[in-house]
């Protein structure tokens, strides 16, 4: 998730800077150790990484081109701490693209990730999202919706996986008000109308309050032969009050040929209690349709954060989940790739992350 958390939060160092270009490496290193209590009926604790955030090693450059243009690109790469595998397998397995920036907006060719995440994440987030844990993100007993990464980010809000051979534009803000659309070709022989995707996003801000916007409409080769898919849209935002941020999300995922229909509602809040320290708290609910034979989730959870310098933080995560429906009703609580074999499941973690 969050892979332009780095532009919110990190602090870079250039590696090659001229007059009006510039190359920058960029990461951010997360692990710690969680406790799950119920995975597949027994209790588990493991080392994590990349849950506070992901763990991420890329480069980023503009180049100025002059008559208010700018080239840009992205790569990076999304590895795991405590085994060696990389999210993708390549230095570009997260995000890789290439693009053009103007004073109309900024257009880009390449792995993308689409205005689900951009928008309900990143942008209604902003100052939040490195408090937010990936487990409190929605999940549930709904691996019946058949989204091709499971139960996991069955909302697409989670950045769990780009589009490949995407381009995307991203209008500048007219009066706080931005707008963009991405399509993800198939690049497939005979299959345009298939295995290919849409998304659209909008974003209003107007002092201490944002609200923003997304649609996006994937078909998936694994879904009628890619000529179904899934279709997420949502809406939400977020109101500062100094102290105290308050955000709110609907998002609406439907499976086109199943019928498989999830709706997830959201409510969260950051409390700075001092410069060094934060609590983000949040409660998730998440219904299903009969197809999903009715199964519910209500998940709430809690997270701490102290930062130790600039860069480098600690942070503590409890989060609580329970499942209520049809005979399958199993918690399934985000980003442990661990399903409960009761209604009930529990995450405990201590970490700790630094910023590069």
């Amino acid at each position: 998730m969050k892979n332009k958390l780095v532009v919110l939060v990190l602090s870079v160092f250039p590696l090659v800077s001229q007059a009006q270009s510039s190359v920058t490496l960029f990461g951010i290193l997360d692990n710690g150790v969680s406790y799950v209590s119920n995975s597949g009926g027994h209790s588990v604790v493991q080392m994590a990484s990349g849950i506070q955030a992901p763990n991420l090693l890329g480069l980023r450059g503009i180049e100025d081109l002059g008559g208010g243009l700018q080239a840009i690109f992205v790569m990076d790469s999304q590895p795991n701490l405590n085994n060696g595998t990389q999210q993708g397998g390549a230095f570009t397995g997260r995000e890789s693209y290439v693009g053009i920036a103007s004073t109309y907006g900024t257009i880009t060719l390449g792995r993308q990730f689409d205005y689900m995440f951009d928008n309900l994440s990143i942008e209604r987030w902003g100052h939040e999202i490195p408090y937010v844990s990936l487990y409190q993100l929605p999940g549930g007993p709904f691996a019946k919706l058949g989204t091709p990464l499971g139960t996991f980010d069955y909302t697409r809000i989670a950045g769990g996986e780009a589009t490949p051979n995407a381009v995307k534009f991203t209008s500048r803000y007219y009066g706080g008000l931005d707008f963009g659309a991405m399509y993800g070709f198939s690049n497939l022989a005979g299959h345009t109308g298939s295995n290919n995707l849409m998304s659209f996003g909008a974003n209003y801000l107007h002092g201490p309050l944002r609200l923003n916007a997304a649609y996006t409409y994937s078909k998936e080769d694994g879904i009628d032969s890619g000529g179904s898919g899934i279709r997420n849209f949502g809406a939400g935002g977020r109101y500062d009050f100094g102290k105290f941020a308050v955000d709110v999300l609907y998002t609406n995922t439907h499976n086109t040929f199943t019928n498989g229909h999830v709706d997830t509602y959201e409510i969260g809040g950051l409390y700075t209690f001092a410069p060094d320290l934060f609590l983000y708290a949040q409660y998730i609910y998440a219904k299903g349709n009969p197809e999903l034979t009715n199964n519910h989730a209500n998940q709430g959870g809690v997270t701490v954060d102290y930062l130790l310098s600039k860069r480098t933080d600690v942070y503590v995560n409890a989060i609580y989940q329970r499942a209520s429906g049809g005979a399958d009703a199993f918690a399934s609580i985000n980003g442990t790739f661990a399903t409960s074999s009761s209604a009930n499941q529990t995450v405990l973690r201590v970490g700790v992350r630094t910023l590069f």
